[in-house]
């Protein structure tokens, strides 16, 4: 995969650079907050090569890489404008309705508690292997070895007002060095001992309430939110010569007596409020509970909303210190995702269908179901069906036995220690959950079965043609009517796709087609279709046939560095063209002098659609009126 151009493609389609406020990444999705989210051209994102799903949801325009975000993230980084990224824009309209005051808190959760996952995930699984050492003998309670490494699983939630400090500021957009320093007072050993002595405690004769912030979710964020609107109070009135000092001076002694005085206590009260709903919930309906979180997990993580749990997850692994709903309908999903993704990979005909499957499958049981969801489940439908059908199952007996969670890890085969405690029957009834899940969720798609695609006869062309599972075989002669020309749309030399001195391109990574030097400086429609894409910088377009053949006409190699310079768009998106109809014109002598290769790949982007896409190799050169790709 060539992550550069994918983070190009990406950026382009979601409205460049301008349109993108924040960028974040999680395990398997690129997070961004976009200015205008109806500029993202979310079915030209799903088409690209490497991307799995494209959804708008909490607030955030999410893109899903799988395993390869990280590099994707990084690409992407490097081309946008940090002045831009890192500023939000205050004209912004606001929407207080009830979905965007929804999409606004789910946004900030995520953004905040993403950073600080790797750091907690971590220590909880030293957590349950330290646990697993002493429980086998290997280690003693009483040695130094145990008691450092107990420290080193324990600092992150022992700290977790300082961690959240760092990462809430940079979401709320203010110090993040002053903001830790307000998680550093709420855990000073003098604090800790002030408001846990039996003595009441009061701050210019205000009554302090006794709280311990140790491990505290909420306190430390509405701190640190409140302190960004103080923080722009103290800019204005600090004069500039002693501003260094002075603004940070008011900050401190106008947020921290609040926090401790107001924000703190608030925040105790409604982290243990929700932790108390989810117990209530959970008393009332019990064991059901676990059921149907297990049956929706695959919707509420498809629209990426499993991140609002995150405080209640982070709350009930401070107290009682183990989690018994999110975490574990997680594991009785996840690995019915990753067994239904294998038994499709087992079941198909389609070679294509059964390499995604089995990657995804491989990925699902390890815990990341990004790529079973999107890439298998959701396309085939009823597999999504077998799968709930899996997890409900597994939830049922998880819920019954009390399967409890003590680390905030994504479950899977490998994060299996996340279920160890000093109970020897968790690990147990873990690992029975998980077996439970995969069987079911396997033999359900087997019973439930899919629509599947096998290669049946041959057409006089040599090429395979194909049937869906339980119907009549397509006859050569319905092969031969259902082909499809693409003419050539640029006069100039004929090139094949492999010979394009750009991976994305030579590599087919878009799709397959041919490519065209041109001769002259105009594009025109190489059938008569829909404009479906006019890429904001006018050097690209994506159209659609009447039969349904997706094209992308991409003048030149990185013109999209001339930001539509030398380029003049005569149609708009959504209006019908004719075959002839003039596209494009472009100033090929200038975009030569600029120094780009205006070599112009025409690629059927939606080629996995059809049996096969064959370029007129044949010719040396072409022009409009001339066949250039016939799709069977």
């Amino acid at each position: 995969m060539n992550y550069k151009q994918l983070a190009q493609s990406i950026m382009e389609l979601v409205g460049g650079n301008d349109n993108i406020n924040t960028l974040i990444h999680c395990s398997t999705r690129l997070r961004l907050t976009l200015k205008n989210p109806d500029m993202a051209k979310t079915q030209e994102i799903k088409s690209l090569d490497g991307v799995i799903g494209a959804v708008n949801s909490g607030g955030q325009y999410q893109v899903i890489i799988g395993n390869d975000v990280a590099y994707v993230y990084n690409e992407l980084a490097k081309m946008m404008d940090t002045r831009q990224s890192n500023e939000i824009q205050e004209k912004q309209k606001a929407d207080y309705s009830p979905k965007g005051l929804f999409n606004t808190f789910a946004s900030v959760i995520a953004g905040i508690f993403q950073p600080i996952i790797p750091a907690i995930a971590a220590s909880g699984m030293l957590k349950a292997l330290l646990l697993l050492a002493t429980v086998t003998g290997l280690m003693s309670k009483e040695s130094q070895t145990y008691t450092v490494l107990s420290v080193m699983s324990d600092a992150a939630f022992y700290f977790l007002p300082i961690l959240l400090a760092y990462s809430s500021a940079n979401r709320f957009k203010t110090n993040p060095f002053v903001a830790v320093l307000f998680g550093g007072i709420m855990l000073h050993p003098n604090m800790i001992g002030l408001l846990g002595g039996e003595d009441p405690v009061s701050f210019i004769g205000i009554p302090v309430a006794s709280v311990q912030y140790a491990t505290s979710v909420v306190p430390i964020i509405l701190t640190v939110w409140f302190m960004s609107y103080i923080e722009k109070f103290a800019d204005k009135i600090s004069p500039g010569p002693v501003k260094i000092f002075l603004k940070p001076l008011i900050v401190i002694l106008i947020v921290a007596p609040v926090a401790l005085i107001v924000l703190g206590p608030l925040g105790m009260y409604l982290g243990t409020g929700m932790s108390n709903l989810i117990y209530w919930i959970q008393d009332k309906i019990g064991w059901l509970t676990v059921v149907i979180m297990a049956i929706l997990m695959p919707l509420i993580v498809m629209f990426g909303m499993h991140k609002v749990f995150y405080p209640i997850i982070f709350a009930a692994l401070a107290s009682p210190g183990y989690e018994t709903l999110v975490l574990v309908a997680m594991l009785a999903s996840n690995m019915a995702q990753g067994a239904g993704a294998l038994a499709v990979s087992f079941k198909t005909k389609d070679i294509k269908l059964k390499q995604v499957a089995l990657s995804a499958g491989i990925s699902g049981v390890f815990g990341i179901t990004e790529p079973a969801l999107y890439g298998v489940h959701l396309r085939l439908k009823k597999t999504l069906f077998a799968c709930m059908i899996g997890a409900g199952v597994a939830g049922l007996f998880a819920g019954i036995v009390n399967l409890k969670a003590y680390a905030a890890v994504g479950p899977g085969i490998a994060s299996m220690p996340m279920f160890i405690s000093e109970d020897h029957m968790n690990i147990i009834y873990a690992i029975i959950t998980m077996l439970i899940s995969a069987i079911v969720a396997f033999v359900a798609v087997y019973v439930i079965g899919f629509q599947d695609v096998v290669p049946t006869a041959v057409s006089i062309a040599g090429s395979p043609t194909t049937k869906a599972r339980g119907e009549s075989e397509i006859q050569p002669s319905k092969g031969i009517k259902s082909k499809k020309i693409v003419f050539a749309p640029l006069e100039g030399k004929v090139l094949p796709l492999r010979e394009v001195k750009d991976e994305a391109f030579s590599q087919e990574a878009m799709g397959q087609g041919m490519a065209i030097q041109p001769s002259v400086g105009k594009v025109f429609a190489p059938f008569d279709g829909t404009v479906e894409t006019v890429f904001r910088t006018k050097h690209s377009i994506g159209l659609r046939s009447v039969e349904g053949v997706e094209l992308l006409i991409h003048v030149g190699l990185d013109t999209v560095k001339l930001k539509g310079q030398h380029f003049d768009v005569k149609v708009n998106e959504g209006e019908q063209i004719s075959h002839g109809q003039l596209l494009i014109e472009f100033d090929l002598e200038a975009i030569q002098a600029a120094g780009y290769d205006t070599t112009t790949p025409v690629i059927v982007t939606n080629s996995s659609d059809y049996l096969e896409i064959l370029g007129n190799e044949t010719v040396a050169t072409t022009g409009p009126g001339k066949p250039l790709i016939t799709v069977l």
